[in-house]
């Protein structure tokens, strides 16, 4: 059986706790494993965080939408923001030297190390991140 929530949340940093917390609510009724929970959650509140300060830069009348797909045994999760998008190509390795020591500009590293299926589709009208995990 197929599950979808969808929730929209303005561009606040408490967007970011808000889907954190559905997230957790969902795959906990799924009955995933702690350690799985844990890492969606994560990417959840990277890929969201992102969308709010980077994508839609903070502004409160801009939206981000979490969508979230369950089925027995996938989760596959859509976060999509309403920025000018941007160029994945242009985003700087975090893992060469000279990005070592910068506090920022992991994100995408983080999610994509955490989930199975990682897909960036930036356009003009806002970013799409889909995110994959198979149990």
């Amino acid at each position: 059986m197929k599950t979808v929530v969808e929730k929209r949340y303005r561009s606040r940093i408490d967007a970011v706790v808000r889907a954190e917390r559905l997230t957790d609510k969902i795959t906990k009724k799924m009955r995933l494993a702690e350690h799985e929970r844990m890492d969606i959650c994560i990417a959840v509140t990277e890929a969201i965080n992102n969308a709010v300060q980077h994508g839609n830069q903070m502004m409160a009348d801009k939206y981000v939408t979490l969508r979230i797909e369950c089925s027995d045994n996938t989760i596959r999760i859509t976060v999509c923001d309403e920025g000018e998008g941007f160029d994945l190509d242009a985003v700087a390795d975090p893992l060469t030297p000279e990005n070592l020591i910068k506090p920022n500009g992991r994100g995408l590293l983080i999610v994509k190390s955490l989930m199975d299926d990682v897909d960036v589709l930036p356009s003009t009208t806002g970013t799409e991140v889909v995110m994959v995990k198979k149990r």
